[in-house]
């Protein structure tokens, strides 16, 4: 059936005002036409009115309701400014290791008046996270170190059996540089130690085993939780410590244990999890003129998938979803040929209807499916924009959204030498933002 005879056959049904209408899915079996034909019919009786859909729950008959208009929020200029400086703070363009720029510069970057940008100021050196020397410029509070003193902190990741640390995606190796470097701008040593889960046992790199009650002498600690699965056994080996620790949390945002939540000396960092990301693409695609897009995701088992998928709905796209919810991670794929996972991804693209972009899930999709496009095995397709930014994205000039890692290393070190010292709000959880790379 064409695209008028399924709007003519809907028409013809007798919905009334607010019903909700059939998934594309079930249409299509109806009436024996591909999904992309029956989603195309419905996208047509949006735009002249006859319909409306409605993020995650389909489309339905008629006019939508216009909501009621949300009372004005009345925020308070320091409220603002507070607001104003934490984004640039999770962005990285606020640096823990440098002075604030002058009041006069402050006013100017975030148009407001120098009375109100002192007032604000001055209130976070009340709270403890500002400093001043007389009449110079504000900075983070930090208990720097001396040159001649120099300071030794552990840095855990994950190790195999002997103690080798393996790389899965190119942050991780890129993560420990960063840490190395900014370490270096405080004096700081940094010692890395493996951990292996399943022997629970942590790992120097000849595969000797570390004592953790030989930590206590150390300054602090940053851990990565990647593709650690119980963490809360990594938490408890540093039961003996009481030193400063920052985490780079790997996992879904409601299983940061409660009680190291409250803890001031833990700081959880987040990255990769979460709607921001999602968000950030969506605010992107809107920017470059895009209203249509089709999610592509053969890891939809994944909480990381989801929340990607849900942020580029709240950022006001209309996102056709071509995900596969039997796998969780790349790594479910690990026993699986390239032609298998190119067979799942050639399913999930078959029903894409024609939109303004794709969103790629990770770049290892936008590779298999830049093979399969080599291999004439695929149209090209529309703009096509991904997450995680890798090595690959760069090869095949696929642009990809960037994850904070120079942040994320300059807080976490910043956290140890100043705990507690931040514009995030007592037990907030650190969200740091990132942007998206154009090759």
């Amino acid at each position: 059936m064409t695209v008028v005879e399924i709007c003519k056959w809907l028409e013809s049904s007798n919905f009334k005002e607010g019903d909700r209408l059939p998934s594309v899915r079930s249409v299509s079996g109806a009436l024996s036409t591909s999904t992309c034909t029956v989603f195309r019919a419905y996208r047509k009786l949006a735009d002249e009115g006859k319909v409306y859909g409605e993020h995650g729950n389909g489309f339905f008959w008629g006019k939508k309701k216009a909501a009621p208009p949300e009372p004005p929020v009345h925020e308070h200029v320091t409220e603002r400014l507070e607001r104003l400086l934490l984004e640039d703070w999770k962005s990285g363009k606020v640096a823990p290791d440098a002075p604030l720029p002058s009041i006069k510069e402050l006013c100017t970057q975030y148009a407001t008046s120098v009375g109100s940008m002192r007032r604000t100021l001055e209130k976070l050196q009340t709270d403890g996270i500002l400093s001043r020397r007389g009449r110079g410029r504000f900075f983070f509070r930090s208990a720097h170190l001396p040159k001649s003193h120099s300071k030794e902190i552990l840095l855990v990741m994950r190790a195999n059996p002997t103690g080798d640390f393996y790389c899965l995606v190119d942050r991780e190796l890129e993560f420990m540089q960063k840490v190395y470097e900014d370490a270096e701008k405080r004096n700081l040593r940094v010692r890395v130690l493996g951990y292996n889960e399943e022997q629970g046992r942590f790992l120097d790199s000849a595969g000797n085993e570390i004592a953790p009650e030989s930590f206590r002498d150390y300054f602090g600690a940053i851990v990565s939780t990647m593709l650690i699965f119980n963490t809360n056994k990594l938490f408890a080996m540093f039961s003996h410590t009481r030193f400063p620790i920052s985490v780079w949390w790997e996992h879904p945002l409601e299983k940061i244990p409660r009680a190291l939540k409250k803890e001031k000396r833990f700081a959880f960092f987040n990255l990769a999890f979460g709607e921001f990301p999602g968000r950030a693409v969506g605010r992107f695609l809107r920017e470059k003129g895009c209203a249509h897009v089709a999610y592509i995701s053969p890891y939809h088992l994944s909480s990381w998938s989801i929340d990607r998928l849900n942020g580029l709905k709240k950022s006001g796209l209309d996102v056709f979803a071509a995900v596969d919810d039997e796998h969780a991670s790349p790594y479910d794929f690990r026993d699986k040929t390239r032609e298998e996972f190119e067979q799942i991804l050639a399913r999930l693209i078959a029903d894409i209807p024609q939109v303004d972009a794709w969103v790629l899930v990770n770049d290892e999709v936008g590779k298999a499916l830049h093979r399969m496009f080599l291999r004439g095995e695929l149209a090209r397709p529309p703009y096509v924009v991904s997450f995680d930014n890798t090595t690959d994205s760069y090869r095949i000039r696929l642009d990809s959204f960037r994850f904070n890692l120079d942040t994320l290393a300059e807080q976490a070190v910043f956290h140890i030498v100043s705990p507690g010292v931040t514009l995030y709000k007592k037990d907030d959880f650190r969200e740091l933002s990132g942007s998206v790379v154009e090759k």
